[in-house]
């Protein structure tokens, strides 16, 4: 048997008011619980079809701007491999990097914004803004070290740094999503 949760009272569980207080038996749904799967599904293959077709045309635009001849990659290997150490690639390789990068750390920046228009899911967010904001670090080293301000040595290791602080901020914005996962989706209306 149940009871009322209102006044008490044994109810049976057809029922679907109380006999005695008049309260509804029946569970409340929450509005902001209410997210159909399929279209979850549907927004996130909305927004994967989307980024597919941004870094699509960020590799075509890319491959427009600086068209590169195979035999620039072949020539710089073999240099080096006759040298036997690595030397500094063309300066060609070094802009298509740095575009591509920049590129991509200004998509991923927007993706984000977008995820959290379409989605509302606040974690993913903020683990592709920081994606976004590594890939645009990571062009500014190597534009650094393509001028000669840093050497090959202290952009490698800037590099690894900040892609350890990238591993340390998303395990810390998925470790706070849940733990709060409930409060931000009830409270704030976002899934995390």
């Amino acid at each position: 048997m149940s009871y009322c949760r209102k006044c008490g009272t044994e109810i049976s569980t057809e029922m679907k008011f109380c006999s005695k207080c008049g309260a509804s038996l029946q569970v409340p749904v929450q509005p902001s619980t209410l997210r159909e799967p399929m279209k979850d599904v549907k927004e996130s293959n909305v927004l994967n079809a989307i980024s597919v077709g941004a870094i699509l045309i960020i590799l075509a635009v890319t491959y427009l701007r600086y068209p590169i001849d195979a035999s620039i990659i072949s020539d710089y290997f073999e240099s080096m491999g006759s040298q036997g150490m690595f030397i500094k690639p063309p300066s060609i390789l070094f802009d298509l990097v740095i575009f591509f990068l920049s590129a991509l750390g200004v998509w991923t920046i927007t993706f984000s914004g977008l995820r959290v228009i379409i989605q509302k899911t606040v974690k993913a967010s903020l683990t592709d803004l920081f994606g976004g904001l590594f890939c645009l670090f990571t062009a500014f080293l190597i534009s650094n070290y393509a001028s000669d301000v840093l050497t090959e040595r202290m952009t490698l290791a800037y590099i690894v740094i900040t892609l350890g602080f990238l591993v340390i901020i998303n395990t810390i914005i998925r470790f706070a999503f849940s733990k709060k996962s409930r409060y931000m989706h009830h409270v704030m209306g976002y899934d995390p």
